[in-house]
């Protein structure tokens, strides 16, 4: 397995779209093989593979070429979820780029950010897709680069351009989308995809970066108040819950999430009676009930999102959580009628079952 996830959150808005261009979100998903709970849950993970198979797919089947760049004007980078809160301290866009190109494995590790220095002072911030992945990923790349850009303009001026774009895929008909998303300098069929950008613009200060903090980790952590013991548990929680997927949620990595060091976080986690370990387990108890009613993800991928070594070592830590195998818990799911409660009911989250 290519360990390749992703927050379905990527796909946010996706579904009206489809809708007004005339496609059914449904249908879209059964043939790019996703779960049509993905386009209503952002927190659940989906293969970054299947990512750009739907995105394809709803090109394809709303013949609408320019769907990721259509998609790119619904979103913003907060759909970065985590990854956000380690680049909002920027003091310049330089240093933004630098916290992106470093952390966007958190985000996950289907695709890569990278940047490279111009001889004039100017840096290519480049964006390719795992090898492993469709060959057909136009519109993950349009809709990724559209998003930067959107992101760097609220930076530098309204009407800001970058310095050149690059695609490595050819040039569609019809340009003029693509004119306004990203200016003239547009080239086709090169090595890269890549945005460049002005060494002018990378001196810039980040804008209005404590507004836009709060209103990043209000979509992110539930829009919890960060300023009292029981709201600094909610925000670790939350940073655990977002990250669980994208990287081995360490206690150094989890601080750095939400801003603070290792010692601090665990004397907050300490003040509201609980430890890192246990609040991260708690979270893996949550997230294992909810993968396997809510997603048709095979029990060895769940155990992987989840960080476990083996799927037997999941399967032993979820009799412990739930009194029950994850098997013997799909059963009771599936068997019960709509609408009712299965025979078999979880242990509250928090109780532990020796």
């Amino acid at each position: 397995m290519s360990g390749a996830w992703v927050r379905s959150g990527v796909l946010a808005g996706s579904a009206p779209l489809i809708r007004e261009l005339g496609g059914d979100p449904a249908e879209i998903c059964r043939l790019s093989g996703m779960a049509p709970a993905i386009l209503e849950d952002p927190d659940m993970p989906v293969p970054a593979a299947g990512v750009v198979a739907f995105l394809a797919q709803a090109a394809k089947s709303c013949d609408c070429p320019t769907f990721g760049l259509r998609l790119a004007g619904r979103q913003d980078l907060s759909g970065l979820g985590p990854l956000w809160l380690l680049m909002r301290s920027a003091d310049t866009v330089s240093q933004l780029i630098s916290d992106l190109c470093r952390y966007f494995v958190i985000h996950t590790r289907g695709a890569s950010v990278s940047a490279q220095p111009a001889g004039d002072g100017s840096v290519f911030v480049t964006y390719h897709l795992a090898k492993e992945l469709p060959i057909d990923d136009r519109q993950v790349v349009e809709l990724g680069l559209a998003l930067f850009c959107n992101e760097i303009r609220h930076h530098a001026e309204a009407d800001w351009e970058p310095a050149s774009v690059q695609f490595c895929h050819r040039a569609p008909t019809d340009l003029s989308l693509h004119r306004r998303v990203f200016g003239p300098a547009l080239s086709f069929d090169q090595d890269r995809n890549a945005v460049r950008i002005q060494a002018e613009v990378l001196a810039r200060p980040v804008a209005a970066a404590g507004e836009r903090s709060r209103r990043m980790m209000s979509a992110v952590l539930a829009g919890r108040q960060l300023r009292t013991p029981e709201s600094a548990l909610s925000r670790i929680e939350g940073a655990i819950r977002a990250m669980m997927p994208f990287s081995a949620c360490t206690v150094g990595e989890i601080a750095g999430a939400v801003a603070t060091s290792p010692r601090t976080l665990q004397r907050q986690l300490a003040e509201n009676g609980t430890t890192f370990q246990k609040l991260r387990d708690q979270v893996r108890a949550d997230l294992a009930l909810k993968y396997l009613r809510q997603s048709t993800l095979r029990f060895a991928e769940i155990s992987e999102i989840l960080g476990f070594a083996e799927p037997s070592v999941f399967t032993r830590s979820f009799r412990r959580w739930h009194g029950c195998t994850p098997r013997e818990a799909r059963r009771h799911i599936a068997q019960a009628a709509p609408g009712t409660t299965p025979a078999w009911t979880p242990m509250p989250i928090g109780i532990d079952r020796a």
